[in-house]
């Protein structure tokens, strides 16, 4: 039986796709858009268990960033140093970024196998996507959600099958590294589930996405936890 506080939603920035189902509780609003034209760009995903703030250069930048959500800051061109603390309490990380015109820079605050809170980068900087084909990747962000089944279609094979097993919690940074995988241009389709712990699941997952990806186009899928339970997805 399904955990039926499943919910699934997706941001107003993704690429154009086709959201085939989702349950009742599932919501249609998602985080604003992020220029990431002419101005540098920072997004934090908050992948902790609770609030945390995030401070550039030691000033508070997003304030209270509620766990499973994205925030968006803008520091001018140049080295930072970038401090994640949860809200209202202590044990920081701080790390080193670098912004450029016109980039978009993509970290995440995360929970550690100890508890701790740790940051990760999430951009990509090495899948070169050859002319014709497209990629795809999936991050399981869901500190709440335990392991996930998380099957795919591709535009050149139509037989689900598992993104990876099993499918947890990537807690660490040296821990991010869900492949990327490739296919020809066309709709990918992905389906998130529970249980049962196969492909069984396929016909009757409550999280469903279609994501249309032209030549040299690649997208990542960002699986984080529901602030009203269960899980939602965040495309990027």
């Amino acid at each position: 039986m399904f955990d039926t506080r499943f919910a699934m939603r997706l941001t107003a920035r993704a690429a154009p796709f086709v959201l085939l189902s989702c349950i009742a509780a599932c919501g249609n609003e998602g985080p604003a858009a992020c220029c990431t034209v002419g101005e540098p760009a920072l997004r934090v995903v908050n992948a902790f268990t609770t609030p945390v703030d995030v401070l550039i250069d030691g000033t508070v930048a997003i304030a209270s960033l509620t766990a499973g959500s994205i925030g968006t800051a803008a520091p001018a061109s140049g080295s930072h140093t970038l401090v994640l603390r949860p809200t209202g309490a202590g044990g920081s990380v701080s790390q080193s970024i670098t912004t450029t015109t016109g980039a978009l820079n993509t970290i995440a605050a995360v929970r550690a196998s100890n508890g701790a809170l740790a940051s990760a980068v999430l951009d990509d900087t090495g899948s070169v996507v050859p002319s014709g084909a497209t990629k795809l990747r999936v991050l399981h962000l869901a500190s709440g959600a335990g392991e996930l089944q998380v099957y795919r279609t591709q535009p050149d094979y139509q037989q689900p099958v598992s993104w990876q097993f099993p499918f947890t919690y990537q807690a660490q940074p040296n821990e991010l590294s869900a492949p990327f995988y490739q296919s020809t241009a066309g709709s990918w389709e992905v389906r998130i589930w529970q249980s049962p712990g196969d492909a069984s699941g396929w016909a009757t997952a409550p999280v469903k996405i279609v994501i249309p990806l032209k030549s040299g186009e690649k997208k990542t899928i960002l699986i984080l936890d529901n602030p009203g339970g269960g899980v939602r997805i965040e495309l990027i």
